[in-house]
Formats: C-alpha cells, structure tokens, sequence
C-alpha cells in the first residue's frame, strides 16, 4: 500500500469506499487498517486488562486497609496496658509507704475499667526448720499485683511483683 493511499483511506472515513481505489487498492486499504489496530499500534487497553488492573488495585488496598486497622487496634492495646502498668505502679507506691503490711489478699478498683489484686505473704528467708532462736531484724514479703480489665471481648492482666521488708519490731507490735 503505497502513501497516497493511507492519505486516501484516513480523507475517506473507514467502512466507505473511496472512489479513487480500485478493488486491488480496496482490500489492500482493510488489511493496512486491520493491521494498524492489532496488538502492536494500539492506544488504549483491552476490558481484561482494566479488570485486571482494578483487581490489583483492589486487593492492595484492602491489604493496606487491613495493616492501617491493625495499627490503630494494636496502639489501643498498647494504651491499655501502659494505663494498666500506671495504675498497678501507683498501687505499689501506696503499699511501698505503709509501715505495717499484713498477708493476705485485697482486691479494688482504679475506675469503671481497671481493677487490681494484690496478694501479700511472708517470705522465709532462714528456709525450713529453725533450729536456733534467731530472729532477723526484718521481716520481707512478697507483693503481687494482678491489674485486670476488659478489653472488647478479651479479659486482658497485667502484673507486677515486688519485695517489701519490714523492720521486725514494727511487725511484732502490730501482734
């Protein structure tokens, strides 16, 4: 197909025949157009390819959806325990001032969300039988505290643990 007749095929519209081509020159003016819309000379994309595309899209964004709402629900969690550890430091505080400390078990609550237990109890520091009549000039406990409370569906804790000595002349008075 020779130039004038690409001028002759674009100046005369497609699907009309333009009265200057001969038979010969008519079916070489379809195979040229025909050829110029295959795979290589096109502009724009197939159907399959756009549905592809958006298919892509749409499953990266809704991985990317995903991490954002795991991000926000994981510094939820995170702001939930610093409280917790805040609450359960600020309750040792309070049993760390006390001069006498007592064993046994007591349970309270911070606010509507945040409840504690705190377990105390007298720790042997001469270990099993006391074979002499010594006794130490002061006396140590072990203090647990369990800061409990409801996150969602979830029962979530948080501990601490301490020690506590007391002068064994205080505790004895308290007898």
């Amino acid at each position: 197909m020779t130039e004038s007749m690409v001028r002759q095929s674009f100046s005369g519209g497609f699907g009309r025949r333009s009265p200057e081509l001969t038979p010969k020159a008519h079916h070489d003016h379809w195979v040229f157009c025909m050829h110029k819309g295959s795979r290589g000379d096109r502009n724009g994309f197939t159907l399959i390819e756009v549905v592809i595309a958006v298919a892509i899209m749409g499953i990266g964004l809704t991985v990317i959806m995903e991490l954002f709402s795991g991000g926000l629900r994981l510094a939820r969690i995170s702001e939930e325990y610093t409280k917790a550890m805040n609450y359960a430091s600020l309750r040792l505080e309070e049993i760390a001032t006390q001069k006498t400390v007592e064993e046994g078990e007591e349970e309270g609550e911070f606010d509507q969300t945040f409840r504690w237990r705190v377990g105390i109890e007298k720790v042997d520091i001469l270990g099993g039988d006391h074979g002499t009549e010594f006794k130490p000039p002061a006396t140590l406990y072990h203090i647990r505290l369990l800061v409990l409370w409801q996150s969602g569906s979830k029962e979530r804790s948080a501990s601490l643990e301490t020690y506590k000595t007391v002068k064994s002349g205080i505790d004895e008075k308290k007898s």
